[in-house]
Parts: structure tokens; C-alpha cells; sequence
């Protein structure tokens, strides 16, 4: 019998224009677990209805159809006769052919393997109640898991169990904050391991968001900001804010460097590395204006000797570490006055930063009477446009509603005059 289907197989392999109709009937066998259902054809080449010819014994239009239990008997009536098509497919295929069903059985089976191969090895609470989640079908990550498990669940069982033992370390330390090589190799002896590109850091950060209660960040400075909220610098140097005139405390008061920079009224350059040893920050003045726009920032800083209160700039939307020194400041309750640009992205992280602060922040010449002095003719992308609804039911709302109308782009540096007068006068 064997030598049967194997010759059976070299006829069908033997004529291409077969191919796609058992490609059909795999799927309707997958479907039914038996022969039943149609194969249909629309698109049937010429090659494809005479192969379907010679078989059938009978012509073809140009639609092929047929049904599967046709198939069978047909496939009966040949020098074939007792390979049936079930052992027709798998040796053609060479896979055992399952029904849909038996297939999502078998990828719960390895799933629940894999998760509890993890239950026996973690023993941090959060780890814990994360599998005990996803167990249930509702744990962040449960999607990719469950797709990585069907592929390769040995792999994704090492993923997984290095993803909760990471988060097992991290709870174990007594010393924080930690950089992200730094976790993973003490968790997994990979310093690599909690890469975002690599499976388990993926669902490192799906834990991350769990035990946050927080959707997975699909940004990079959303999941820099995920990352420095556990206590983990994962991007310590390039994440900078620039600031002038504020005073930043360390262990026992005031940074001495720090305070030299701001008696000589230079800006001052921070990274999160720097900003994770500071204890504090906070304005002379109980104020502190925030600007956008780099260039803005350098031309305002000229005159920095005559600043009331200090200057910040975020440049765009801000980094973790420009969120860190707000927090700081908002924590001594500096009240923040913002300017950005009047468009979807300036508006949007106005909107943003209110959302945050809102007992401490203030608009600074945000506007519709504002953007109109600063309107230009370059006009603003669809994307830009629709990132205006992040105002809706804000103070910034007729603002959006007046760049809406007109569709075109305000820029801060129209507005220097302004920002420069009341930064240099008595407040």
C-alpha cells in the first residue's frame, strides 16, 4: 500500500496544474476532518481544467468546481484505487493532515505547557499573577505568546520564564535605578535578552505594562517613560532636557555644579543618568516657562542674565528625561507655562502636558489671538490635522478649532518678541 499512495503522489507531483486544487482540499479536509464541502476555482487556468479533465472524465467550464467527495470516488476509479485522500494529502504535503479544530487543541496544548513550565520556575508576586492572567486568556501578551508557542514553544517557554525572572530581579533589588543590560544580565546572564526587539523583552514590557495597569507603549519614549516608572534607565545619556536658571538639589541641597551654571545664567544640558542622582528641583520663583522649539530656546537664552524665572526646552515631544525634571518641579509645585507650535504635534503635546500637570500648568501664548500673529501660508499635512482632535474638551480647544479653519501652520519663532518681553520683565 505504501508504494501505492508514494506512486499515487509522483502522478499528482508529476503535473503541476494539480497543485492548487489539492491545495483546495487540504483546506476543505482541515475544515470538515473528512471529504466534504466544494472546491471552487474561479480564476481555473487552462492547464488546470484539462488536468481536471483527464481526472473527472468529463470537461470543465471556466469556473472549476467540484466537490470534495467526487474527488474521493474519482480518485477510486483510477489505477489508485484504496489510497484514499486523507494519506493522499499528508504524503503529498508530507504533515499529518488535522482538522481546524484538532490544530487550535494542539496550540492550547503547548500554549498551557509553556505557561506552566513558567508557573514552576518564577516566584515573584507580580510574575505570579501575570501567568495566573494570561492562564485565563486576559494578560497582556496572551496574543503573542500564543502565537510564538504554536511556532516554537520551547523557545517561547525560555522567553517567558526570562521575561518573569527579570521582573523577579527587579523586585529583589535594593538599589535602584538599574540599566536595562544591566537587569538582563543579572536575570538571564544575556545583557541582551531585554532588548524590545527580542521576544522576551517584548513581553518583558507586555509585564512591565501589566503591572501598571497601563497599555503597551507603542512609542519609544512612551516605553523609555514605562521602563524609568520601575526604576530601569534604558536609554540614560541620549535622552536629554536643556534648561537654564533652575536650581537642582543633590544630597545635602543645592548641586554645586549646577548652582555655578545657573549663578553664570548657562544653559545646562541633562541627561536621565544626571537627572536619576538629583533629589530635587525647583524655581526661584515658583515659575518656570517651557518652550519647544530648540532654536526658539537659543535665541530666548541670549538675553538669560535678564530672565525673571527659568527656561526649559523640550524639544518636540518631550523625552523621559524632560518628563523626569517636570515631575520634579511639578513635585515643588513650580507652576509650568508652556509655548509650542500651532500644529497637530505642538498642540497635541500642550494638550499632553496639561493632561499631566493640570493644577500647575498654564498655556503660554497658546492662543487662537496668538496663532493668529504667527500664521503662516505653509499648510498642514492630514496627519497634522487630525491630531487636533487630542484637544477636544481642553482649554486649547478653540485654538485647535481656529488652525483647523484655517490649515496652516503657526510657528513659535513669529512669537519671539512676545515670549522675550514677558521672560525679561518683572512677572
Amino acid at each position: 500500500m505504501r508504494e501505492q499512495v508514494e506512486a499515487c503522489v509522483a502522478y499528482f507531483r508529476a503535473c503541476p496544474a494539480y497543485h492548487r486544487i489539492l491545495v483546495e482540499l487540504r483546506k476543505k479536509y482541515r475544515r470538515y476532518g473528512r471529504p466534504a464541502g466544494n472546491v471552487c476555482l474561479p480564476d481555473a487556468t487552462e492547464e488546470e481544467r484539462e488536468a481536471a479533465r483527464r481526472f473527472f472524465g468529463r470537461s470543465f467550464s471556466e469556473s472549476l468546481r467540484f466537490s470534495t467527495e467526487q474527488f474521493e470516488a474519482a480518485l477510486q476509479q483510477t489505477k489508485f484505487r484504496g489510497v484514499c485522500l486523507r494519506e493522499l494529502l499528508e504524503a503529498y504535503f508530507g504533515e499529518e493532515i488535522r482538522t481546524n479544530r484538532e490544530a487550535r487543541e494542539a496550540q492550547e496544548q503547548r500554549l498551557s505547557a509553556v505557561l506552566d513550565r513558567a508557573a514552576a520556575e518564577v516566584r515573584g508576586e507580580n510574575s505570579i499573577r501575570w501567568i495566573r492572567s494570561l492562564k485565563e486568556g486576559q494578560g497582556g501578551g496572551y496574543g503573542l505568546l500564543r502565537r510564538e508557542a504554536a511556532k516554537a514553544p520551547e523557545a517561547a517557554g525560555t522567553s517567558l520564564i526570562r521575561a518573569c525572572r527579570s521582573m523577579d530581579c527587579l523586585e529583589s533589588r535594593t538599589v535602584r535605578p538599574v540599566r536595562l543590560a544591566v537587569l538582563s544580565a543579572e536575570a538571564t546572564s544575556d545583557p541582551h535578552a531585554l532588548d524590545s526587539s527580542t521576544l522576551s523583552g517584548k513581553l518583558f514590557l507586555h509585564l512591565l505594562s501589566f503591572c501598571s495597569g497601563l497599555e503597551l507603549p507603542d512609542r519609544a519614549e512612551q516605553r523609555d517613560a514605562l521602563y524609568y516608572g520601575h526604576g530601569i534607565l534604558c536609554d540614560s545619556i541620549s535622552s536629554l532636557v536643556t534648561q537654564v536658571g533652575l536650581v537642582l538639589d543633590a544630597e545635602g541641597g543645592e548641586h554645586p555644579a549646577y548652582r555655578l551654571l545657573r549663578q553664570r545664567h548657562e544653559v545646562c544640558t541633562l541627561s536621565l543618568a544626571s537627572l536619576s542622582g538629583l533629589r530635587g528641583a525647583r524655581s526661584p520663583t515658583k515659575r518656570a516657562y517651557l518652550v519647544e522649539n530648540e532654536m526658539v530656546f537659543s535665541q530666548l537664552c541670549d538675553r538669560a542674565a535678564q530672565f525673571h524665572s527659568p527656561l526649559l526646552c523640550t524639544s518636540g515631544q518631550p523625552s523621559v528625561a524632560a518628563l523626569r525634571l517636570l515631575d520634579l518641579l511639578a513635585d515643588s509645585g513650580t507652576e509650568l507655562f508652556y509655548s509650542g507650535d500651532f500644529d497637530g504635534k505642538g498642540l497635541s503635546i500642550t494638550a499632553q502636558l496639561w493632561a499631566r500637570y493640570p493644577r500647575l500648568f498654564h498655556p503660554w501664548h497658546m492662543m487662537p489671538e496668538d496663532y493668529a500673529r504667527c500664521r503662516s501660508d505653509v499648510r498642514l499635512s492630514d496627519s497634522s490635522l487630525s491630531l487636533l482632535s487630542c484637544c477636544k474638551g481642553t482649554g486649547l480647544e478653540a485654538t485647535a478649532d481656529a488652525v483647523a479653519q484655517q490649515g496652516c501652520d503657526g510657528y513659535q519663532e513669529l512669537l519671539l518678541p512676545q515670549l522675550e518681553r514677558e521672560l525679561t520683565e518683572i512677572p
